[in-house]
């Protein structure tokens, strides 16, 4: 049984949940960073560690439909 017949979807499916988790965790790794650097720049709404932890369970194969 492959991966896609794990979680359930079709390939385009499941391309559009992995790019949209990868964008996300992109822009929050992104702002994380420059806040290092600047720290009076605030990191995006929602970048926090609980805020994606909530998200990344939200985005379980078992949660996503």
């Amino acid at each position: 049984m492959g991966h896609l017949e794990e979680v359930g979807e079709t390939y385009f499916e499941h391309m559009r949940h992995a790019f949209n988790l990868g964008s996300v965790l992109l822009l929050s790794s992104m702002g994380q960073f420059l806040h290092s650097i600047f720290p009076n720049v605030k990191p995006p709404c929602g970048s926090d560690v609980d805020s994606l932890i909530k998200f990344l369970e939200s985005k379980k194969a078992g949660n996503r439909k």
